[in-house]
């Protein structure tokens, strides 16, 4: 299986969790992980959320395949058994994290599935840790790892 997460980020506080997981998660899939966050995007933000959302989106495009999963506050909760039926059987998974001021919600709808890790505002830099355990859980769960007890 492929797994690729893409997000919007100006740094990553949390790389030495992040890299732990991300070895875990290479035991059971090939993971790919990409920054899309550039100059273009940068300036949007300084003009206000609707450049900034447009500017997060045209980024996106060009990384769609595969199953796609993007991450939305108004997106579904999950445990974390459903997560791992949900990926369960795909060749190819590909994760999006927004950037600070999230996707329209007509954009959010393009996607195969829409999620939530919480109802909490949270950090990109967290989610994507976050988001990376969670992986490895539903890893964890599929293959009947004592991990997830």
């Amino acid at each position: 299986m492929q797994v690729n997460i893409f997000c919007i980020q100006k740094n990553d506080e949390f790389s030495t969790l992040n890299e732990k997981y991300s070895k875990l998660i290479c035991k059971y899939a090939t993971l790919k992980e990409f920054n899309i966050f550039n100059k273009k995007i940068a300036h949007a933000q300084k003009l206000g959320p609707m450049q900034a959302k447009k500017s997060y989106e045209e980024a996106i495009i060009p990384y769609k395949k595969g199953y796609c999963m993007v991450l939305d506050e108004r997106g579904k909760n999950l445990t974390s058994k459903e997560f791992a039926k949900l990926i369960q059987d795909k060749n190819e998974i590909s994760f999006f994290i927004g950037g600070a001021y999230g996707l329209s919600e007509e954009f959010g709808c393009s996607f195969d599935f829409k999620f939530s890790l919480s109802k909490l505002t949270l950090a990109h830099q967290f989610v994507k840790a976050l988001l990376l355990e969670q992986i490895y859980r539903a890893f964890c769960i599929n293959n009947h790892h004592p991990y997830h007890k």
